[in-house]
């Protein structure tokens, strides 16, 4: 077998969901052996499962369908829906259940299932299903489009910062602050210039010294007349010349 393991095809992130101990050690152990697989996560429920999917990138799902609690099929319906509702882009991790029931098989593949293995799971058929979620992943990495990067200076090196990570920019002289998750890096680069080029990745003026990246922005208030938006770690002030624009982009965002 051509070992998956290489700079074009990385190994393959997997998240095993079964609510029996023993089928989780003999899963392992099958995912020991197969090359496609590199790390391996568990979860002994759906919601612990879920849990897992809002923290941590998982590209194949191996999903036991009868548990206590909720189902298999209905964490993939739930997942389905969120993505359809949500991140209509997004093509989520791919599932393949793993049960000693074939009665659901149908429904299974009704919720897009990439394939359907029963117990006890042979080899063979894992190192298959693997195979066809592995080929979904790359199609769906080779689709994403590269993300906007910018290239600031910290110190004596250059560091480059994803676009959409930024949170909002603040005028600094010269220069344009940008506040990330990870901290702050100045660019040189006027305010005024920032926001013609970057408007089309949803930056908006709000302020003469401040521009706002509309996905990040988690409440809009009035206080004393003025519009605030708040983004994570900061509250900004829209200035009344700007609130008519800021309101209509807003809506424009939402819908």
């Amino acid at each position: 077998m051509e070992n998956y393991r290489s700079a074009e095809h990385p190994a393959l992130t997997v998240l095993v969901v079964d609510d029996e101990p023993l089928a989780l050690t003999q899963m392992q152990w099958l995912l020991a052996s197969e090359p496609m697989a590199g790390e391996v996560l568990t979860a002994v429920d759906a919601r612990t499962a879920e849990q897992i999917l809002q923290t941590r990138p998982v590209d194949v799902m191996l999903l036991d369908i009868h548990m206590p609690g909720m189902s298999g099929l209905a964490l993939a319906k739930r997942m389905r829906e969120s993505r359809s509702a949500l991140q209509p882009a997004a093509t989520g991790p791919q599932i393949v259940f793993v049960t000693a029931d074939a009665h659901p098989a149908v429904e299974a593949f009704e919720l897009e299932a990439r394939d359907y293995l029963l117990k006890p799971v042979r080899a063979e058929r894992l190192a298959e299903a693997l195979r066809r979620a592995g080929t979904a992943v790359e199609i769906a990495r080779q689709e994403r489009p590269e993300p906007v990067r910018v290239s600031v200076l910290q110190g004596d090196s250059t560091v480059l910062v994803n676009l959409q990570d930024i949170r909002w920019v603040q005028a600094h002289g010269d220069y344009a602050r940008l506040h990330t998750q990870a901290g702050t890096y100045l660019l040189r680069a006027p305010l005024a210039e920032l926001e013609e080029q970057w408007q089309a990745h949803g930056f908006i003026r709000t302020h003469r010294s401040s521009l706002v990246n509309l996905s990040h922005v988690q409440r809009v208030t009035r206080r004393q007349g003025h519009m605030l938006i708040e983004v994570p770690g900061a509250e900004l002030e829209v200035s009344r010349r700007l609130t008519p624009a800021v309101r209509e982009r807003l809506e424009d965002h939402r819908g």
